[in-house]
């Protein structure tokens, strides 16, 4: 780049704004760049259930995204941090999360971090506080796992609605039902049914170029496989993508089932989220950026 173009980039004035639906076509184009599988369509579902940030030029063009997700009043999770690459070194990146970080006062912020992202999220006081590995694939294999006895999979009904918002809230340990709400009416989902009630719950929803399994919440490893071999089993021979925490030990069983491990992130926080002892636990992501 000339030294006359490095002036005009250096004096001309980047904004930021509130993101819009018209905004998305636009966004959806930064991360095809990147490589990204995020359809408009995703993007559109994200936006329903959270807030973002565009950074602009003088002539409107966008050349930065942030979006996050308030949970409750005292968590939020932060994603699709994207700087066009003609752009990047200039400070956008680190404008944009700082002025979430402003609008939301109080909150425990979590991410999912690049490599390249990651010395940014450090050096405005994220710290790593876990793992997650990217698996996908066409899903060659779906054993049937069997469940205890009183025990059965069915499908998620309208009525389930509390019971899972409660039983999501105690595997994540944050108030997630606007997300809960919006699954329940528009993805597909299982539950692991009792007389006692519900012991376990799974998402399968269409995401970048397939399929997406997640969240995934149960009580044992044992009923969180029964309940992603069951979407594996019904789509099997299509794409399929899951994204789970190392903690969740389920790699190793995915790569059996054909879902193989591409990529690992981390997870990082401003601080941990707190989640009390119980019998819940979280065994795959609604999504990289929503967590």
């Amino acid at each position: 780049m000339s030294l006359e173009n490095a002036n005009v980039r250096e004096q001309t004035a980047i904004n930021l704004r509130g993101m819009t639906e018209e905004d998305l076509g636009a966004a959806s184009g930064l991360s095809k760049v990147l490589g990204w599988p995020h359809r408009l369509e995703d993007w559109d579902f994200m936006l329903r259930l959270g807030r973002g940030l565009v950074a602009t030029l003088e002539s409107g063009e966008i050349i930065g995204t942030i979006m996050w997700w308030s949970f409750g009043e005292r968590h939020a999770t932060v994603g699709l941090i994207i700087v066009n690459g003609a752009w990047q070194g200039h400070g956008i990146g680190t404008n944009m999360l700082t002025t979430v970080r402003r609008l939301l006062p109080g909150r425990s912020i979590s991410l999912n971090a690049t490599p390249a992202g990651q010395p940014l999220y450090e050096k405005l006081g994220f710290v790593p506080t876990g793992i997650v590995e990217q698996h996908q694939g066409n899903g060659v294999s779906s054993p049937i796992i069997a469940l205890d006895e009183g025990q059965r999979l069915r499908p998620i009904v309208q009525y389930d609605l509390q019971d899972l918002i409660a039983f999501d809230r105690a595997a994540t340990g944050m108030d997630r039902s606007a997300l809960v709400e919006e699954l329940v009416q528009n993805a597909k989902g299982v539950v692991i049914d009792t007389e006692e009630g519900i012991r376990g719950y799974s998402f399968c929803r269409r995401f970048g170029w397939g399929w997406l399994i997640g969240p995934v919440a149960a009580e044992t490893t044992e009923q969180a496989k029964a309940l992603i071999s069951h979407w594996i089993g019904t789509y099997g021979g299509e794409f399929i993508r899951i994204d789970t925490p190392t903690s969740s030990c389920l790699s190793g069983w995915l790569d059996e089932m054909g879902l193989i491990r591409v990529d690992v992130v981390n997870t990082m926080s401003t601080e941990p989220v707190v989640i009390s002892e119980n019998a819940r636990q979280y065994f795959a992501l609604t999504s990289q950026a929503l967590g």
